[in-house]
């Protein structure tokens, strides 16, 4: 877990035509962003997908977007070395479709932030990640809309800057801005030492609250966890879980739970206070499936008590850089603790 880092970057983006997201506005980032990588960097494009093609295994594409791990030892599917940190709900402006469904449009000129994080490993390939979000100006984002001429299309977004930003120490810096012709390679990565650092320094009370960003789609017991269902075990379970793959996967120190049970023993203790959750009904467009699939999650808050939080508190931190449950490289499981 020592040598495990994120690092998080911030896109500002700019409507240069009538961007159009869906309600699930993290899945159309990470599909923009994966066929700007490919587009950009795929040397085989005629390959069904990256777990088909004879280059996978040397490939910087695969190594970012595929869930194939030929050596992985717990099977063949491993996380993806990224998550997306989609616009908030409260940004864009909410359109209601004849179907029912809800879309968020930015109009030309308009601004909107994103975010991407970066794990470990897969810093080495900045460079490449860069290059893709400026790709991403030429292939669009979002659903096809029509746009003045009358062609249906992506609407295109010009990237305005790119920041990495260390929340734990409230360092920013400049990576990327409108115009540059340099690249700034950020040096502030998320560091177990400084959460180790914050848990420290800041010790909550015997209160913290979890407040759910976007949609968090947890499974216990083979079920989902719907808001009157959500107990802090479950929760805290999958965030070992996805802690313990990432970390398996991208960094050269595994993450290994000195006690793993007695910590779930423990975290079945955590009593819940307060539960001001609601069940977010959402579905994502998979390109590639040509088929829809629910994304569905809690949002809202949850206030919890423990007569101690240290065991606890470094994974809690760690997670709101990782996100939890299912889809977290679409945006879902975005979490931030609370006093």
């Amino acid at each position: 877990m020592h040598s495990f880092t994120a690092h998080r970057l911030w896109i500002l983006a700019e409507a240069q035509e009538t961007v159009e997201l869906n309600e699930h506005q993290g899945s159309a980032i990470r599909g923009a962003f994966f066929h700007a990588l490919r587009d950009r960097f795929c040397g085989n494009k005629e390959a069904s997908e990256c777990a088909a093609c004879p280059l996978v295994t040397a490939c910087p594409v695969a190594f970012l977007v595929s869930t194939l791990d030929p050596q992985s030892a717990r099977g063949r599917d491993v996380p993806r070395p990224f998550t997306i940190q989609p616009p908030l709900p409260q940004s864009g402006h909410a359109v209601e479709l004849p179907n029912g469904n809800w879309v968020y449009q930015y109009w030309p000129g308009e601004t909107f932030r994103f975010g991407l994080t970066l794990y470990a490993r897969a810093m080495h390939l900045f460079p490449y990640v860069v290059l893709a979000l400026t790709e991403m100006e030429r292939g669009g984002l979002g659903r096809r809309t029509r746009q003045d001429g009358g062609l249906w299309r992506k609407g295109r977004v010009h990237i305005r800057e790119v920041r990495a930003e260390n929340p734990l120490t409230g360092e920013s810096q400049p990576v990327l801005r409108a115009g540059d012709t340099t690249v700034q390679v950020p040096d502030l990565p998320v560091t177990h030492a400084q959460v180790l650092q914050g848990a420290r320094d800041h010790p909550p009370g015997r209160r913290i609250t979890v407040e759910f960003l976007t949609p968090t789609r947890l499974i216990a017991n083979g079920r989902l966890v719907k808001p009157h269902f959500f107990r802090f075990r479950p929760f805290f379970q999958r965030l070992m879980e996805r802690l313990e793959a990432l970390t398996r996967h991208f960094s050269d120190t595994p993450l290994v739970f000195d006690d793993p049970r007695g910590l779930i023993a423990a975290a079945e203790q955590v009593r819940l206070v307060e539960n001001r959750l609601t069940w977010e009904e959402v579905r994502s467009y998979s390109t590639r499936r040509r088929a829809e699939s629910p994304t569905s999650g809690l949002l809202g808050t949850v206030t919890l008590e423990a007569d101690d939080w240290i065991p606890f508190l470094p994974w809690l931190v760690w997670g709101q850089f990782t996100h939890v449950g299912k889809d977290a490289v679409k945006g879902n499981g975005w979490y931030r603790v609370g006093e």
